[in-house]
């Protein structure tokens, strides 16, 4: 991770058809995106394509509700090593968030549902670098409706402040994502297999037209267990002063549901 301060909110950002392609508009990514996929989460994890169906219900695609998720970390300088999700309601705070999402003990993301059922972040808190990003509309996290293929954007600002200090603003820039649905594949994790809808996301953010980040994040996630596996091909630039590419990738260990009603692991 830099050091440099500029930089400190690049780094503590958390970003989550027939083949395995698709995303920026015009661009031919098919092989790419399979060599990325498949490089980070290993032989025999991305199996055949599967029926795609449009992303309906995203509270249940992405089992929303209280839970721990273990994950093995496939690729970087953790590999080999495994990382806790957590997941867990809170009262609703001035931004109107009702969900907390722990990544590890790097980040923590703040979400809520809106009436039309997508599921949205308002706020992450990057905790090694003592920051927190508000994003101005909401970022989107999952996209109700998203149908194979189909792609969303999403253009909006992001102001970054002190945890310690709130009223102290350290950054200020923008944001631009595109979202697309790349089908539904047979995914192997040490958790079990499962069919698996693909959620290809790819960032842009800008701050002082000196910094660039550019993030490519491949979530997978199935129905009734959550994210099962994901693959990030993460590019930072600093004009004259920093460059880095970064890949990671996980898979699904165990889930074990936290809600009182039902404590059930995953197979």
């Amino acid at each position: 991770m830099p050091k440099l301060c500029l930089l400190s909110i690049m780094v503590g950002m958390v970003f989550s058809s027939g083949s395995l392609h698709g995303a920026t508009e015009g661009e031919d990514t098919s092989l790419l995106a399979a060599s990325e996929v498949l490089r980070v989460l290993g032989e025999g994890v991305v199996g055949d394509p599967a029926p795609g169906r449009p992303l309906s219900d995203p509270i249940g695609t992405a089992r929303w509700e209280p839970g721990e998720w273990w994950y093995r970390l496939t690729f970087g300088a953790r590999k080999g090593k495994t990382e806790l999700e957590s997941l867990a309601p809170i009262a609703l705070t001035p931004r109107g968030e009702t969900w907390k999402r722990t990544v590890g003990k790097e980040y923590t993301l703040y979400v809520r549902q809106t009436a039309e059922g997508d599921l949205v972040m308002p706020t992450e808190i990057a905790h090694g670098h003592g920051l927190l990003v508000q994003f101005d509309p909401p970022l989107s996290y999952l996209v109700v409706g998203l149908a194979p293929g189909e792609r969303r954007m999403f253009d909006g600002k992001m102001e970054v402040y002190s945890v310690e200090v709130p009223a102290l603003k350290r950054y200020s820039g923008r944001i631009r994502a595109t979202t697309m649905h790349a089908g539904v594949y047979r995914v192997r994790t040490p958790a079990g297999t499962f069919d698996a809808t693909l959620i290809r996301t790819d960032y842009r953010i800008d701050i002082f037209a000196v910094v660039t980040v550019r993030d490519r994040l491949y979530t997978f996630y199935a129905d009734g267990v959550g994210k099962v596996a994901e693959a990030e091909h993460r590019r930072i630039s600093a004009i004259g002063m920093f460059h880095s590419d970064t890949l990671i990738g996980k898979v699904l260990v165990s889930f074990t549901s936290t809600s009182p009603a039902t404590r059930v692991e995953a197979p």
